[in-house]
């Protein structure tokens, strides 16, 4: 039986088989599509021909949530068998309770699911596991660490009895975390690994959409435009984002705004080889130092001497007291940071407007947000690397909400290690400097309430009331 796929004029879709079939040196295939990119036929047809093709190769549909592989790709796969009339002997035959399609040579199609699981936050249920390839659906939804191991187990089931590579296909929409890391932002640079390739597929791809949708398309707001209809992955429209994006881009571009000088110091700690020194004019990030590793008193002596030179008082030096030891924050006699400190409280009688906070740390990332919003942040300090890394630590902090008390919080730090493959360092030592910016409206908020408390209490009539048609009545 000869089956002939029929992509109607889809190159993404050519090349993207070119690449499943005729380059064994290419294991990692990264689709990453705009609206209406047209990719599920692409996948499980492979995967379909495969197993039919194969005897005792065992490929993959996997997801993050069993249940909604068995919506979206298993419901695919079921519509590519009657759109084209595949015989009921080559359909495979569908097991619900164990997740599996069986074909009558013994190969197998698994639908498992990758969520992240406490218990096991190594993935060891996958350890014995022997797969010949298979398709990711969605893997921006899946945990870096994940895909690594995944990649593990293919190539060991018949791969080498048929000479075939072990192959994993991931599709994606655009997006911030480990797809933008390992895929987009290389390809964007050249910088791809030669075992790796990522497809951009975009709406006007597809040939059979309809004109009257991208039209639609370049009518939306800017961030859906750019993600939908050019598959831009530096926009995203996660909900309750604190930074704008072009916001992000600009800071370097910002008029500086200079007055009081500041320090805000990330100290080496487990797992880090250096500590780096920032140096701030007002709202202007002008200068950066990295040191290396040595013991806290060398690190302490280093501090005041950079602070004399920069002219910046030791209260105007800030520290994240979590990692350090009381001896140095004694020593310097500086400013230190608790994160889950409680936040600055308004004293206004007007309370109409002062958001409840969970923590001081998620107070100061929403004063940067306004900050960084409307171009008062300046970032001036020469090193591309780490203006990138910047803009991408900031970038992913988003807004979350729990009903259990109300409070404003924001995502969890371990939840962007796990999105982002590191520690946000650069995002916090820039959300600590907003530390004193909280300081001094508590003070204003402070010195405007004693005023007022100073006031005598007097009663104003408009002067085109006659006085003596006012009766007060003390009773």
């Amino acid at each position: 039986m000869k089956l002939q796929f029929n992509t109607h004029g889809n190159e993404k879709q050519k090349l993207a088989f070119k690449y499943l079939l005729w380059y064994p040196e290419i294991t990692e295939i990264g689709y990453g599509w705009a609206a209406w990119g047209w990719k599920s036929y692409t996948w499980v047809s492979w995967v379909w021909m495969m197993a039919n093709k194969y005897p005792w190769v065992r490929y993959f549909f996997w997801r993050q949530e069993l249940k909604r592989l068995k919506q979206t790709t298993l419901a695919t796969y079921f519509k590519f068998l009657w759109d084209y009339n595949i015989p009921e002997g080559q359909k495979g035959i569908y097991n619900s309770q164990d997740s599996v399609i069986k074909f009558s040579n013994w190969s197998e199609i698994l639908l498992l699911d990758l969520a992240y699981l406490p218990r096991d936050p190594l993935y060891t249920r996958f350890g014995s596991l022997e797969l010949t390839g298979g398709y990711v659906d969605e893997s921006v939804e899946i945990e870096e660490q994940c895909i690594t191991i995944l990649m593990t187990r293919i190539g060991r089931q018949k791969n080498d009895d048929y000479w075939l590579a072990p192959k994993l296909l991931e599709w994606f929409n655009p997006d911030k975390w480990q797809v933008y890391r390992r895929y987009y932002k290389p390809w964007k640079e050249w910088t791809l690994p030669p075992y790796r390739v990522f497809i951009r597929a975009l709406a006007t791809d597809n040939k059979r959409l309809p004109k009257s949708y991208i039209e639609q398309l370049s009518k939306a707001n800017e961030v859906t435009k750019q993600r939908l209809l050019f598959g831009n992955f530096d926009y995203d429209d996660t909900p309750w984002r604190l930074f704008e994006y072009n916001a992000l881009l600009n800071m370097c571009d910002n008029i500086p705004i200079h007055g009081e000088k500041y320090i805000s110091w990330d100290i080496a700690r487990k797992g880090k080889d250096q500590s780096v020194i920032w140096f701030w004019n007002w709202l202007e990030l002008y200068r950066v130092i990295k040191e290396p590793l040595s013991d806290l008193k060398t690190l302490s002596d280093k501090i005041k001497q950079e602070a004399q030179k920069e002219e910046v008082t030791m209260w105007n030096t800030i520290i994240d007291e979590n990692w350090v030891w009381g001896w140095v924050i004694d020593n310097l006699r500086c400013q230190w940071f608790i994160n889950n400190a409680k936040p600055f409280q308004s004293r206004k009688t007007n309370i109409s407007n002062v958001r409840n906070y969970d923590m001081l740390k998620t107070q100061c990332y929403f004063k940067l947000a306004e900050y960084v919003n409307t171009g008062k942040i300046k970032i001036s300090v020469n090193d591309v690397e780490f203006k990138e890394k910047l803009i991408e630590e900031l970038d992913i902090i988003v807004e979350i909400w729990l009903e259990q008390d109300g409070k404003i919080k924001i995502i969890k730090k371990e939840d962007i290690i796990a999105k982002l493959g590191r520690s946000p360092d650069f995002a916090d030592m820039v959300m600590m400097r907003m530390y004193y910016e909280l300081h001094k409206l508590s003070e204003l908020e402070e010195e405007e309430v004693k005023k007022n408390e100073d006031d005598p209490l007097e009663l104003f009539i408009d002067d085109e009331i006659d006085e003596s048609e006012i009766h007060l009545d003390p009773y």
